[in-house]
C-alpha cells in the first residue's frame, strides 16, 4: 500500500497544495472559479449585497450586542439594518438629511437623547450621572467598535428624523373632515333577507376537480394568494434532561472541591476558573441564597465553606471570603441647577429651606434640572469612585453623612447631600455548576432519536413511527417557516431546523438535530416558493372558495324575484331589520356574518327608498336588501373641526409605516441568505 501511495505522490502533493491554497483564496473567488452558485447575499434597491460586504456587516454588529452564539438573530438584525440603510438612502440624500457630529454628541451625552439612544444604550434611564459613565466607557472603547456604535446611532437618528418629518407633514382638509363626519353621521334603515354560507350544507351543492382547477387558474395571481418562500414541517421531541445519576455526580464532584476552595490562596482566581457563573467573586446580597444558607452567611466566620446546596437547576459551593467596610462606595442625592451664573445663589436659598424643613426630596422634585434623579427626590443611589465628574465625586467622598455642600461641575451647580458611607460588605467566593446531562445521558438520547429515524423514509412512515413511539408521541406542526426565522413553533434558536427545512426535499425526514435541551426529528410536509402558488399549496383554500361560490350561485338564483317575504319563504329564512347602517359599518348589524361586507354596505347606502336590490353575493352569504327610509344625517357641532383633527392624527400615525412599506416594495428586496447556509 505504501508503494502505491508513493506511485501517486505527485497527485497527493497537488491535492494538498490545492487544499492549502483554498485557505488563502476568498470564498467568493473559489465559488466563481469552480462555477459555484451566486455568492450574493441579497439585492436591495438595485444594489447587490456581496458576501464580503455581508461578512463585514456581521463582524461590525456582533460586538455591539450580546448575541451569545445566537447567529440567527445576529443575521436577521444585520440584514434588517442593511435593508433600512439602502431603502432610505436616496430619500435622505434628496432631503439633505444628515446627522452632524454636534448632533451626535447631543443625542448621546447631552440634554436630549434620541429614542434609540435612550432605549438601547441607556435602557430608558438617561440621568447626567449615567451619561457621564457611558461617555467614559466610549472613550475607553476599541476605536473600531466605538466607530461602529457611532455609525449605528447616526443611522437610527436619520430614520427617526425622517419619520418625524413624515409624521408632521400630512394634514386633513375640509373635504376629508366632511367625508369622515358623513361616514358615521349618514345612516339608512333597511330590511333584508340573508342566507349565510355556514347555514347551507355542503351536501346540497356539487363540485369536482375541474371546478377547483378553473377557480385556481382564474385567481392564482390574486394578491391574497401571493406567497413568500416558506416551508411547512412536523417534528417530534426527544428531551435531553439530567438524570438523578447526573445530579448525584455533580454534587459529588463539587464536594471534592470543598477543601480546595477552603484552602485557596486567591479565592477570586480559584472560583473564576471553576465556576460557570460570571459573578464567582462578589459582594453578597441578602436573600440571594436559600434561607438556611443565608442565615449561615450572616453568622459564620470568614473562611467557612457552605454547601454544595441546590438553587433551582444549579448546585453552588460558597465560601465566606471576606468581611469589611466599603470606603470606595458612597450614596448621595443632589439638586442640579444648570444656570452657571445664578445657579449657586438659587441653591444657597434652597439649602436654607432644606436645613430648616428637612425636605430635600420635595425640593429636588420641584427644582432639580436632572430629569433622571429629580423624579426620585434627587437620589443617585450608590456609586463608586470614577463614576461621577471629579468635583462631584470629591465632594461626596469627603463630605460627612447628612452634610449639605454646593459644588460646580461642567453640568452646572449641585446641592449635594451624602446619605450613606462605609457600607458593610461580605465577599462570597462561589462555584456554580448547572445540573446538566453528562455525555452518557446525551449519547443515550441521541441513540434513541437515531433509532427512530431508521424506519422513517417519508412523512407517512414518520407519522406511523411517532404513533407507535412510547404509546403515542405528540407531533408538533410547524407551518409557514420563513427563511432566516429564529424560532419555529415552540423551538427557540432553531436556525439548524430552518436551514434543514430549506435544503430538504418534499417528504424528507431529518436526522436528529440538537436544539436547546432536546433532540428534534422533523419531516418536511410542504414547500412554497415566492410568487404564484401551486394548486397543491393552496388547494384547501381554493376548495373553500369553490364551495362558497357554488352555494352563492345556487341561492342567488333562488333569490332573484319577488318581495322580501316571498324570498324569505322560498329559502326558509326570516326578514331582518337594521336601523343604523353607515358607511363605516363592516356589515349589516344582526346579519350573523363576521366577514367584511363592503359591497353590501355600499349598496345599502346607494339604494333608492323602497327599492329591492338584486341578490348580492357577499363574503359571508347572499343578501337581498330593501331601503325602508330616507337617509338621515347629523349636523356637525364644531364645523367639522374635531373630525379634521382626528383625520390629521390618523394620517400622521399611518404615514411613516405606509411610506416605509412603499419604499421597501419599490426597492424589490431579495434575500438569498438561506441559500448560503
Amino acid at each position: 500500500m505504501i508503494e502505491k501511495i508513493r506511485g501517486y505522490r505527485w497527485l497527493l502533493m497537488g491535492m494538498i497544495g490545492v487544499g492549502l491554497l483554498s485557505f488563502l483564496i476568498p470564498y467568493d473567488a473559489v465559488m466563481s472559479m469552480f462555477g459555484g452558485s451566486n455568492t450574493a447575499v441579497g439585492e436591495i434597491a438595485g444594489n447587490t449585497i456581496s458576501a464580503k460586504e455581508w461578512q463585514k456587516a456581521l463582524q461590525d454588529r456582533e460586538p455591539l450586542f450580546q448575541y451569545k452564539g445566537n447567529e440567527q438573530s445576529l443575521s436577521n438584525d444585520t440584514w434588517n439594518q442593511l435593508v433600512e440603510n439602502y431603502v432610505y438612502h436616496d430619500s435622505y440624500a434628496s432631503l439633505g438629511l444628515s446627522v452632524t457630529e454636534e448632533e451626535y454628541e447631543e443625542i448621546m451625552f447631552g440634554k436630549m437623547s434620541s429614542p434609540f439612544v435612550k432605549s438601547v444604550i441607556y435602557g430608558g434611564k438617561d440621568s447626567l450621572a449615567i451619561k457621564e459613565q457611558v461617555r467614559k466607557s466610549f472613550d475607553g472603547m476599541d476605536p473600531a467598535m466605538a466607530e461602529n456604535w457611532r455609525q449605528l446611532v447616526k443611522d437610527k437618528r436619520s430614520k427617526e428624523k425622517y419619520d418625524a418629518m413624515l409624521k408632521y407633514a400630512p394634514h386633513a382638509n375640509m373635504v376629508d373632515a366632511k367625508w369622515a363626519f358623513r361616514s358615521t353621521g349618514d345612516r339608512v334603515a333597511v330590511e333584508y333577507v340573508v342566507m349565510t354560507y355556514n347555514e347551507i350544507p355542503d351536501s346540497t351543492i356539487t363540485w369536482d376537480e375541474s371546478d377547483i382547477k378553473a377557480y385556481y387558474n382564474k385567481h392564482k395571481n390574486d394578491r391574497k394568494y401571493r406567497q413568500e418562500n416558506s416551508r411547512d414541517a412536523e417534528y417530534i421531541r426527544f428531551p435531553v434532561t439530567a438524570s438523578s445519576a447526573d445530579s448525584a455526580y455533580l454534587f459529588e464532584s463539587l464536594g471534592k472541591l470543598k477543601e480546595d476552595l477552603r484552602t485557596a490562596k486567591d479565592d477570586s482566581m480559584f472560583t473564576a476558573t471553576q465556576s460557570s457563573a460570571p459573578d464567582a467573586y462578589s459582594n453578597y446580597t441578602e436573600g440571594s441564597f436559600p434561607a438556611e444558607i443565608d442565615a449561615l452567611v450572616k453568622s459564620d466566620s470568614v473562611g467557612r465553606v457552605l454547601g454544595p446546596f441546590q438553587m433551582g437547576s444549579q448546585y453552588v459551593l460558597a465560601k465566606i471570603s471576606k468581611r469589611g467596610l466599603d470606603n470606595n462606595t458612597v450614596q448621595a442625592r443632589h439638586i442640579l441647577i444648570k444656570d452657571k451664573e445664578k445657579g449657586k445663589a438659587k441653591l444657597d436659598s434652597l439649602m436654607g429651606v432644606i436645613r430648616s424643613k428637612k425636605n430635600f426630596e420635595d425640593m429636588a422634585r420641584q427644582y432639580s434640572e436632572d430629569p433622571g434623579s429629580g423624579a426620585q427626590g434627587g437620589d443617585l443611589g450608590k456609586f463608586g469612585r470614577g463614576q461621577m465628574v471629579k468635583p462631584f465625586e470629591d465632594a461626596c467622598f469627603s463630605g460627612a453623612i447628612g452634610s449639605l455642600q454646593i459644588v460646580q461641575s461642567d453640568f452646572g451647580w449641585h446641592l449635594i447631600e451624602v446619605t450613606g458611607k462605609n457600607f458593610p460588605y461580605t465577599k462570597i467566593a462561589k462555584i456554580t455548576r448547572d445540573i446538566e446531562p453528562r455525555n452518557e445521558t446525551i449519547k443515550a438520547a441521541y441513540a434513541s432519536a437515531k433509532d427512530f429515524t431508521i424506519n422513517c423514509s417519508d412523512t407517512a412512515s414518520f407519522r406511523l413511527a411517532a404513533k407507535n413511539l412510547n404509546g403515542g408521541t405528540q407531533i408538533v406542526k410547524a407551518p409557514n417557516i420563513r427563511a432566516n426565522a429564529t424560532n419555529v413553533s415552540g423551538l427557540n434558536e432553531a436556525g439548524e431546523f430552518v436551514s434543514w427545512a430549506f435544503s430538504a426535499e418534499m417528504g424528507e425526514v431529518s436526522q436528529p438535530m440538537r436544539i436547546g435541551s432536546e433532540y428534534v426529528i422533523a419531516a418536511l410536509t410542504d414547500i412554497r416558493e415566492k410568487g404564484v402558488p401551486t394548486l397543491q399549496n393552496i388547494y384547501e383554500q381554493i376548495k373553500i372558495e369553490v364551495i362558497k361560490q357554488k352555494k352563492a350561485e345556487k341561492y342567488a338564483e333562488m333569490m332573484k324575484e319577488g318581495s322580501l317575504q316571498d324570498i324569505a319563504t322560498k329559502i326558509g329564512a326570516t326578514i331582518k331589520k337594521a336601523e343604523k347602517v353607515t358607511m363605516r359599518s363592516s356589515n349589516i348589524p344582526g346579519s350573523g356574518v363576521n366577514a367584511q361586507e363592503n359591497k353590501l354596505v355600499g349598496i345599502c347606502m346607494g339604494l333608492e327608498k323602497d327599492k329591492i336590490s338584486s341578490p348580492i353575493i357577499g363574503e359571508g352569504g347572499v343578501y337581498v336588501v330593501q331601503r325602508t327610509g330616507d337617509m338621515t344625517s347629523e349636523t356637525s357641532q364644531d364645523d367639522y373641526k374635531s373630525d379634521k383633527d382626528r383625520q390629521s392624527s390618523s394620517y400622521r400615525q399611518r404615514t411613516a409605516n405606509a411610506v416605509g412599506n412603499a419604499l421597501r416594495e419599490s426597492a424589490k428586496v431579495e434575500d438569498y441568505r438561506y441559500e448560503r447556509r
